[in-house]
């Protein structure tokens, strides 16, 4: 029987000849998301600071503990909480290195927004976008189970127009691109990529702070962020 890809009266075991000169994959309009996990000085020290700070805005805002597996958020202004500003300072650090990576010419940027996500176990969020920012970005606080992670689906709508039986489910071909996390781990996004949170698994609470960052003479000239 001839295999696939010889043809007849080729000797079996022998390859074909090179059809073509040369071949290659190129790689076009590939999305990007960075991950940076703290060190584990930095990690005690960040949520020494922010844990704490967390409870005591839940407190100030009359959110008990969840019921029904809902998610709790604080207010959104975190950026100006001193508590916040270790943790900030990693977040403007990395958002820089993620603009350096991409050549942005710029004349600086602004966190636009912070704030604090308590997930109990059970809890997801839909997918969403964060509009009128450049870049977002998360930190994992508290993380009961590392199988929980973040959710970004697929941004290109046509290409789910076919979606044909699959021998192997990769990069390629996946519709969503699942992220683990854990505590101490700290990952940056472009802010209009769709991504939600699957259903918490792991017992007791994830705790993250979330942010936006915005180009600067963008942030000052047109329209506020929106969540």
């Amino acid at each position: 029987m001839t295999q696939p890809g010889q043809s007849q009266g080729q000797p079996q075991g022998q390859q074909p000849p090179q059809l073509f000169a040369d071949s290659r994959v190129v790689s076009m309009f590939p999305t990007c998301v960075w991950v940076h996990d703290l060190k584990p000085a930095d990690i005690e020290s960040v949520n020494g600071q922010i844990l704490p700070a967390i409870r005591a805005l839940l407190a100030e805002q009359d959110q008990a503990p969840a019921e029904d597996n809902a998610i709790r958020q604080t207010r959104h202004d975190l950026q100006n909480d001193e508590r916040f500003q270790g943790l900030l300072a990693f977040a403007r650090r990395a958002t820089q290195g993620v603009l350096d990576f991409m050549q942005i010419d710029h004349s600086g940027f602004q966190i636009t927004g912070c704030w604090a996500n308590i997930n109990p176990q059970g809890s997801s969020h839909r997918p969403h976008s964060h509009p009128n920012n450049y870049l977002s970005g998360v930190y994992y606080a508290q993380v009961p189970d590392e199988r929980d992670g973040l959710v970004f689906h697929e941004p290109r709508a046509e290409a789910l127009v076919m979606s044909p039986k699959l021998k192997k489910v990769t990069e390629l071909t996946n519709s969503e691109a699942h992220l683990g996390v854990r505590t101490g781990r700290l990952v940056v996004f472009p802010s209009w990529l769709k991504h939600s949170v699957a259903k918490t698994k792991g017992p007791g609470e994830r705790i993250s702070v979330s942010f936006n960052a915005m180009l600067s003479n963008f942030a000052e000239q047109m329209s506020p962020p929106r969540w």
